[in-house]
C-alpha cells in the first residue's frame, strides 16, 4: 500500500475524479477521507452518499436535493449532497448501484459543473471534488449496459485500485493495533491495550474475505471479551479471545484443517523470528512431534498410529521408538524457545511405555 499511498498523495492535488476500486471492507472509505484531509479541500465537507443505502428512486433527491413540494413525500426542503459538500469532497460509494436517470444527472454535473435541485429552476455551481469507489469492474458494467459509457470515461480520470487485505498480510497486525486502540479510546479506559503473540499469530493466520471491515468486528469483539476477562489494569488481547470472536461467525464444520495449519505456521514463524539464533525446518519436525503426542494422549499409542497411518510401525512393534525419536524434537523446539518441561514428558519413558 505504501507504493499506492504515494500515487495518491499526486492525485489528491488535483481537482479531477478519483476513482476507487476495491473489494468490499477494503477500506475505500478510509482512502477517500484520507485523500479529502491531504487536498486542498482539507477545511470543507467530507460527505458520503453510500448508493447501497439509498433507493432508485431517491437517489436524484439524494444527490440533487429537493424543495417542498417537488414530489409525493417531500413536506419540506431537504439540501443534496452537492450542497453539503460545497467547498469539500463528495464521496459517491458504489457508484455502479446508481440508476442509469442519476447517471445522466451525475455526468451533467461533472461535465458543466452546476445542477438543479428538485423543484427548482435555479442553476446552482457544484463546487466539489468527487470521488468514487465501487467493489466492481465498471468496465465490464458498461459492456453490460449497466453503466454509461460516457460517465465512466468522467469518473475514470485518476484510478486507484486497493488489493484484497489478505493480499497485504504485513498491514494486519498494525489495522488490528490501530482498531484495538481506537475501541479502547471509545470505552475511554486507562492505559494502552495490546495483542498478545499468540492473538497476533491467530489473526496472521486467518484468510480475510471480508477484509478490513470484518477485521474490524473481529477486534471489537475480542475486545469485549478480554474486558469481561481483565484480571488487572493493563488489557491483553489473547488468543483464546480472537478465537472465541472468530468462532461467532463460523460454523464448526467451516473451519478447515488448512486454516489451523496456517495458524500453526504463522506462529511458529513468529517465534522464529524472536529468537536469538536463526531456526531450521528441523525444529518445524517437531510439529509431527505435537501431532503425535497429541494423539497418544487422547486415542492411546496403538490407535494413535493407526489413526495417523503408522500401522506398518505398529506391526513391528517399533512404535515406542519412532514415538521416543518424534517427541524429543518436540523437546528441542520447547528448550529453543526457552519453556520447559516438554509436554509430553511422561510419553518418553520407553520403559513404562512397553509394560
Amino acid at each position: 500500500m505504501s507504493g499506492l499511498i504515494q500515487v495518491l498523495r499526486v492525485f489528491t492535488q488535483q481537482e479531477d475524479t478519483i476513482l476507487i476500486s476495491g473489494p468490499t471492507g477494503s477500506g475505500k472509505s478510509r482512502l477517500a477521507r484520507w485523500s479529502h484531509e491531504h487536498s486542498g479541500r482539507m477545511q470543507g465537507a467530507f460527505e458520503v452518499l453510500d448508493l447501497m443505502t439509498v433507493p432508485e428512486e431517491l437517489q436524484m433527491g439524494a444527490l440533487f436535493g429537493w424543495r417542498k413540494g417537488a414530489f409525493t413525500g417531500a413536506v419540506q426542503n431537504s439540501p443534496g449532497c452537492l450542497a453539503l459538500a460545497k467547498g469539500g469532497t463528495l464521496f459517491i460509494d458504489e457508484i455502479d448501484k446508481l440508476s442509469l436517470r442519476a447517471q445522466a444527472g451525475l455526468l451533467h454535473v461533472l461535465e458543466e459543473r452546476t445542477y438543479r435541485v428538485l423543484g427548482e429552476g435555479t442553476l446552482h455551481r457544484a463546487d466539489v471534488r468527487f470521488i468514487v469507489g465501487t467493489n466492481v469492474d465498471l468496465h465490464e458494467a458498461v459492456m453490460a449496459g449497466r453503466f454509461r459509457e460516457d460517465l465512466y470515461y468522467r469518473v475514470n480520470v485518476l484510478p486507484i485500485q486497493i488489493p484484497p487485505l489478505d493480499a497485504r498480510r504485513d498491514e494486519i497486525i498494525p489495522w488490528a493495533q490501530y482498531m484495538l486502540d481506537r475501541r479502547h479510546q471509545e470505552r475511554e479506559r486507562e492505559g494502552r491495550a495490546l495483542l498478545s503473540p499468540d492473538a497476533q499469530a491467530q489473526l496472521l493466520g486467518r484468510s480475510w474475505p471480508g477484509n478490513l471491515r470484518q477485521l474490524d468486528n473481529i477486534i471489537r469483539r475480542a475486545y469485549s471479551l478480554a474486558v469481561m476477562s481483565q484480571e488487572d489494569d493493563a488489557l491483553l488481547l489473547r488468543d483464546t479471545h480472537v478465537m472465541q470472536a472468530l468462532g461467532y461467525e463460523e460454523s464448526p464444520t467451516s473451519r478447515s484443517l488448512i486454516e489451523a495449519l496456517r495458524v500453526a505456521s504463522a506462529c511458529f514463524v513468529m517465534e522464529a523470528q524472536r529468537a536469538a539464533v536463526p531456526w531450521d525446518l528441523d525444529l518445524a519436525d517437531a510439529f509431527r512431534g505435537f501431532v503425535l503426542g497429541t494423539a497418544v494422549r487422547q486415542v492411546g499409542r496403538e490407535e494413535a498410529f493407526l489413526l495417523l497411518g503408522r500401522k506398518r510401525l505398529l506391526k513391528n512393534r517399533n512404535h515406542y521408538k519412532a514415538l521416543e525419536r518424534e517427541l524429543k524434537k518436540v523437546d528441542a523446539l520447547v528448550e529453543a524457545v526457552g519453556q520447559s518441561p516438554s509436554p509430553f514428558t511422561d510419553l518418553v519413558d520407553l520403559t513404562l511405555g512397553k509394560a
